[in-house]
């Protein structure tokens, strides 16, 4: 059956419950799993992360904790190849599309099971659709189909057919982003189910999530007999189990964990440019950040600099606007902010802007975000502005994101996981239009970003992507003041990881070979 999925007449109130529901899901605070000895090429790949979820249903959260664990396990309609084109994985072929571009058509590939033994069938991907744009499942996934999905069926075992309120041209992008699990696994939240090379075996919640390679994987089968994910709070101590042969990857190595790694032949850092944001934006509808002498003011009095050196040891790109290297739309030459502070300019924006000089900064709790706002907190103190910090926890945080009870908010927020390589959903807040707004208005904008979602011309996309950030950081609306990259470890007991997988945060595990071996 068609799918009931409300449509434009959702209330700003329902759907902002919903977000929240769901961003408030928080990472488990685990402890060390220090499992001992080296890993054996062939045997099992050992990965270590620094959290785990509270939530294990992908449908539900794109967030790097929930999906660095479903990679391997669950899939999508269709997936990226190396050079970040979307091509079928699960979809046997290319969605037929209706004249009047409301309707896709898709076939399925036949002979898929899911690690339970059961037949992938249209049905299965009927009922995750359906999951994700339910108001009561509190998927984030919501946001993007708000306004544009109508629902979907199964013409037969192998054909799904979606329908659309109106032109679409994001949703082939999501159908390579959204993970498909089985039609009774959609409300799980303890546990994944999925056609994967590799399925899940063994939850120890706060420790440890065991997999095991698919005998009956439809591709090329898992190199590894097993898999484990190790959760390690620290990010010395995770680079110092990879160093120890204990882990083969360790994932979000910080700045101080570096050095114990420099010197091992054994071990390589990467440095990717990737879609992590810092998000950060003013609540350009309410005083002080209603008048934009006050947002440049604000903006050019940043030290950019300092947070690239002190907070991501070089790890990282000056900011400007909200598109990131990594990032569709994003601008090398855009310079509408200078790397160090410029109180001159600053002062003379003060002036213009006369009224307080005093905001609060609402942050997420967290060693990153806390040392980036102590560094812009001193800059701006020292043109005489006064910064009241909020620091919350996720779950609070959330909320206030949501609702928009905020001055100036900042957290990290990486969105590969829904959009790829680019960052639709942190955009919204400058749309008029959308339940995230921040009060900012700009019909240019609005109309830009509205054919962003509309089109299916991926260089019309860029260029209107590239636009609107110029606009929002000459306007100081949102500004961040660096585009982190991502920083992985690894073994050399594992084959070269795959860059254009981490441009778009993935580990790319699944595809992952012993070192010298044979695999995908």
């Amino acid at each position: 059956m068609m799918a009931n999925t409300p449509g434009p007449g959702w209330s700003r109130r329902r759907v902002l419950t919903t977000l929240a529901s769901s961003a408030a899901a928080l990472p488990l605070a685990g402890v060390a799993g220090c499992a001992g000895g080296g890993s054996a090429a062939g045997s099992t790949l050992r990965i270590g992360v620094e959290a785990g979820p509270s939530n294990m249903n992908p449908l539900d959260s794109g967030s790097e904790v929930t999906r660095w664990i479903a990679e391997p396990i669950m899939e999508s309609l269709y997936d990226y190849d190396d050079e970040l084109r979307s091509v079928p994985l699960l979809a046997s072929a290319e969605p037929k599309i209706s004249d009047d571009g409301l309707t896709m058509t898709i076939p399925l590939k036949k002979g898929i099971t899911f690690h339970n033994g059961d037949e992938f069938t249209a049905e299965d991907v009927v009922a995750s659709l359906k999951h994700v744009t339910a108001l009561a499942s509190g998927s984030e996934w919501i946001v993007y189909f708000l306004h544009y999905y109508s629902g979907a069926r199964a013409v037969d075992r192998h054909t799904v057919e979606i329908k659309l309120n109106r032109r679409y041209g994001l949703m082939r992008s999501h159908l390579t982003n959204l993970p498909i699990t089985h039609r009774s696994f959609v409300g799980r939240k303890d546990t994944m189910m999925g056609t994967g090379p590799y399925r899940l075996d063994r939850v120890s919640a706060g420790l440890s999530y065991a997999l095991s390679a698919y005998p009956d994987y439809h591709g090329t089968k898992a190199p590894f007999q097993r898999m484990e994910y190790q959760i390690i709070p620290d990010g010395s101590t995770r680079a110092v189990n990879l160093r120890a042969g204990k882990v083969d990857i360790a994932t979000n190595l910080p700045v101080a964990a570096l050095p114990l790694l420099r010197g091992d032949q054994r071990t390589t850092v990467h440095k990717v440019d990737a879609p992590i944001d810092i998000l950060t934006y003013v609540k350009a509808g309410d005083r002080p950040f209603s008048d934009g002498n006050f947002r440049k003011a604000i903006a050019c009095s940043m030290d950019r600099q300092a947070v690239v050196d002190k907070v991501f040891g070089g790890a990282a790109t000056i900011g400007q606007g909200p598109v990131g290297p990594a990032e569709l739309g994003y601008d090398p030459a855009l310079k509408a902010f200078p790397a160090r502070p410029d109180p001159g300019k600053a002062e003379h924006f003060l002036a213009a802007a006369g009224g307080s000089r005093e905001f609060t900064l609402t942050i997420a709790a967290g060693q990153t975000i806390e040392g980036i706002a102590q560094i812009l907190v001193e800059n701006w103190k020292k043109i005489g502005v006064t910064v009241k910090l909020d620091v919350l926890q996720s779950g609070p945080w959330a909320q206030r994101w949501i609702s928009g009870d905020y001055q100036m908010i900042m957290n990290k927020f990486a969105s590969g996981f829904t959009s790829g390589a680019a960052n639709y959903l942190t955009l919204s807040p400058a749309q008029s239009g959308s339940v995230l707004a921040c009060g900012y208005r700009d019909t240019a904008v609005d109309k830009a970003l509205d054919r962003v979602w509309e089109t299916s011309d991926h260089d019309e996309r860029a260029r209107l992507l590239k636009g609107v950030n110029r606009t929002l950081a000459e306007d100081a609306v949102m500004f961040p003041p660096a585009y982190p990259k991502m920083v992985i470890g690894q073994r050399d007991t594992v084959a070269p990881m795959y860059p254009a997988r981490m441009r778009i945060s993935r580990l790319g595990v699944a595809h992952l070979r012993p070192a010298g071996g044979s695999g995908a």
